[in-house]
């Protein structure tokens, strides 16, 4: 009971808005806030993708099931203000969505259409397939260190896979977390917009976190 008294303060104030720095309870913590701002459900390139094993250029990519779709956040702060928190890593690629017992984070091969065809990504090609994927929907470096402190106003957006419809799920903001060093990631709670198409002539993606 008193370990419960004792990180309820630190939990208040990190949910509350304005809280810039880390309870002495979460000390060792690095704390991500992050918005999920869209569920995106086909993506279209402003260029053509070129893959040695096709003859004709990728011009969109859509799940494997029709019910899947691309979870788009936003990293909204790093707070590394932890009394022992020299610094923090990130990687983008280290963020994944927990769904009950699933597991969602960087495109596997063979889970993506191509074009509304039946041909799917390769293990090969699924490499610059993300890179192009990346290139439509994500803004801010794929990585960074970032020195103690707190850092506000990132706004870094990111998508991560889900290729097909999950369970009894009604469109509330997913569980973002993120693999390596000891982390805590707080979503703000707003739900993410539905949008059908993204890339050439889609439409636009929230870029900033609301407070």
């Amino acid at each position: 009971m008193r370990k419960l008294i004792r990180y309820a303060p630190a939990l208040a104030c990190l949910l509350a808005a304005g809280c810039t720095s880390v309870d002495r309870g979460l000390r060792h913590t690095v704390v991500l806030h992050y918005q999920h701002v869209a569920n995106v459900h086909r993506i279209d390139f402003s260029s053509p993708l070129v893959l040695a094993r096709r003859s004709s250029p990728v011009d969109a990519v859509l799940p494997l099931e029709s019910q899947g779709f691309w979870a788009v956040f936003l990293l909204c702060s790093v707070d590394a203000s932890g009394a022992y928190v020299p610094s923090f890593y990130f990687d983008v690629d280290r963020f994944h969505v927990r769904y009950g017992k699933q597991d969602f984070g960087p495109l596997r091969p063979w889970t993506l259409r191509l074009d509304n065809t039946t041909d799917l990504n390769t293990r090969a090609d699924t490499p610059a397939i993300a890179q192009a994927i990346a290139m439509e929907i994500q803004e801010g470096p794929s990585s960074q260190v970032f020195r103690h402190g707190f850092y506000g106003g990132l706004d870094y957006r990111f998508a991560i896979y889900i290729p097909r419809g999950l369970p009894d799920y009604s469109g509330d903001e997913l569980t973002l977390r993120y693999d390596g060093g000891q982390t805590m990631v707080l979503g703000n709670g707003y739900p993410p917009s539905d949008i059908p198409l993204a890339g050439l002539g889609g439409t636009g993606i929230a870029s900033s976190c609301l407070p």
